[in-house]
């Protein structure tokens, strides 16, 4: 049975400690602050045991699932207290700037680095709304990088399918970023700006799925999210001049009621998602974040 370190015990960490426990393949260990969640987590046996902060961590695997800021705090002194040749991965956002730091603090500790993040989550925080089956049938990207080693990917692809994940997505820290920046990030500052509309305090009663599908990922965490959209400064400059220029073009054409040249712009999006729908399948609406 592999020993695994849940850092943090948030909605994240929460749920990856029930899902891993769930699993039976697991022995786990948890730390959070404030230590009251892991007390918790314990009495509800998400975890085997709580870690004091300090003491040595023989694990085999240890998760940090923390926001950026804290994970870049973690990395200055819990490297040298992980197990000579274990692994150490994260579950951030954002994956550049992690893996470089994370990979070079952890070679130094003879502590394998594997940058992590698992595609699953919901709009609100906190141990509060972990679950174990959070991961259930979604994906789980794993970054790999000339200093990876393979083994450790390994082993936590087969954490990730312990955890309830369909599959395991292995790509570089850049293309992540790219690719986070338009499925992730994007729709959360859409949701925003759609938010700040004033007629969305005067809603009620006129409003339904459409309005609930774009406005929901709004509901965030405004500190953690802007770490996010900030270390990810170019990818997501891209994905929102990009939105504003097929913004502007539905404006062009409803300004100028040219019903041809709109009609067209909603079709290309219509094909575009059915598309997708072909090629990805129909995802059902899931919590998401």
């Amino acid at each position: 049975m592999k020993k695994v370190a849940v850092i943090g015990l948030g909605i994240m960490g929460g749920s990856i400690a029930k899902a891993l426990k769930k699993s039976n393949k697991y022995y786990v260990i948890g730390y959070n602050k404030p230590e009251e969640i892991s007390d918790r987590a314990l009495n509800d046996k998400a975890i085997d045991e709580i870690w004091d902060g300090i003491s040595p961590l023989d694990t085999d695997i240890t998760v940090l699932a923390v926001n950026p800021s804290v994970a870049f705090e973690l990395f200055e002194t819990l490297p040298a207290l992980l197990k000579k040749g274990s692994i150490l991965t994260d579950i951030c956002g954002i994956k550049s700037e992690v893996v470089t730091v994370g990979e070079e603090v952890c070679k130094k500790a003879d502590v394998r680095f594997v940058g992590g993040h698992p595609m699953a989550g919901r709009e609100h925080s906190g141990y509060d709304y972990s679950t174990e089956d959070l991961f259930f049938n979604r994906s789980y990207i794993l970054t790999e990088t000339q200093n990876t080693d393979k083994e450790a990917i390994n082993d936590l692809s087969q954490m990730a399918l312990d955890i309830g994940c369909v599959g395991v997505t292995i790509t570089s820290p850049a293309h992540h970023d790219k690719m986070i920046a338009y499925t992730s990030q994007i729709p959360h500052i859409l949701a925003g700006a759609y938010m700040n509309s004033p007629t969305s305090a005067t809603h009620n009663g006129y409003s339904a799925g459409s309005y609930h599908d774009v406005s929901r990922v709004a509901s965030v965490d405004e500190n953690l999210w802007t770490q996010l959209f900030l270390a990810n400064k170019s990818d997501l400059l891209y994905e929102i001049d990009i939105l504003i220029r097929n913004l502007e073009d539905y404006k062009d054409a409803i300004k100028s009621s040219d019903a041809a040249r709109l009609s067209t712009i909603i079709k290309t999006g219509r094909i575009l998602k059915e598309r997708d729908i072909i090629i990805n399948g129909d995802e059902k609406p899931h919590k998401f974040g």
